[in-house]
């Protein structure tokens, strides 16, 4: 099948002329939003908002710089459909970060909840298919079901950064777990991180159900 598929790309550009949007570069692949060199030039991330908070400290690993060209790969993710870039992050950033995490250390992997709202909207949780691809690339379980969003808030990207903080108010909950199917450190996925106000969300309200070895993994910052 796979065969059948690179030969109808190949055919097709012929007619059509595939070209990777970053580089410009000649491309037949059509997976992924960009070729697979501008995937890994990805510039590495600098020492965002985040970087600044204490409780954040030593906390977070963000793969990629949130640049013009990973800004149009979110834009696309979450509101074109474009669940193939979605694996591809996870991927990706987990390639670039896995010397960080040992497997022995992580009991788990959960993505940063989306409202079943948003899910509708969108068609699929894009949060969901990274941590998915991240717990695979890192062989470490995949926990869905740890937190869930209670509140639909309105998208951070649109709010300042003192306004992300107030929007996330009681916006999670925790579910009462063994804490023995937890005993390692949980590894909490997200695809952008700003200011952080998300991530310290869910980290405090995880450390309201005894929860406390938490690491994230942001594919942007």
């Amino acid at each position: 099948m796979k065969l059948f598929h690179h030969l109808e790309l190949t055919l097709s550009s012929l007619v059509f002329p595939l070209y990777c949007p970053a580089c410009g570069g000649y491309w037949i692949e059509r997976s992924g939003g960009i070729c697979s060199d501008c995937w890994s030039n990805l510039p590495a991330p600098g020492r965002g908002r985040w970087f600044h908070e204490p409780a954040l400290k030593g906390k977070v690993s963000a793969a990629f710089h949130y640049d013009d060209i990973s800004r149009n790969l979110v834009h696309l993710m979450k509101f074109r459909g474009r669940i193939d870039i979605a694996r591809e992050i996870g991927v990706r950033a987990a390639d670039r970060l896995k010397s960080l995490y040992s497997q022995s250390e992580l009991a788990c992997v959960i993505p940063v909840p989306l409202h079943p709202v948003r899910i509708r909207e969108r068609g699929y949780d894009q949060s969901l298919v990274i941590a998915e691809s991240v717990a695979k690339a890192l062989s470490v379980p995949l926990i869905v079901d740890i937190i869930r969003r209670t509140r639909n808030t309105p998208p951070q990207s649109r709010l300042s950064d003192v306004e992300r903080i107030s929007n996330l108010k009681d916006a999670f909950s925790a579910s009462l777990i063994d804490q023995g199917t937890v005993s390692g450190t949980i590894l909490l996925i997200d695809d952008v991180i700003h200011t952080g106000a998300t991530v310290m969300g869910c980290i405090k309200t995880l450390a309201k159900s005894g929860i406390k070895n938490i690491r994230i993994l942001a594919a942007f910052g």
